[in-house]
């Protein structure tokens, strides 16, 4: 029979680490999002600006 200690442990050690590893990882998925979207606003801005020079150039 598994002793009262381990029982402990596993009652309240595995849900702990169970929600700081879902922490961890929303945390990290947030991260990646902004990234993204400052990548996409960095992108399109570039974008505009060439249009704009470009545009500027044939005119």
């Amino acid at each position: 029979m598994i002793s009262e200690g381990w029982l402990q442990f596993l009652f309240v050690a595995v849900p702990v680490l169970s929600l700081v590893g879902t922490w961890m990882g929303l945390r990290t998925a947030g991260r990646l999002v902004q990234r993204r979207r400052d990548e996409e606003r960095a992108a399109s801005r570039q974008e505009a600006d060439e249009r704009g020079r470009s545009d500027s150039a044939v005119e």
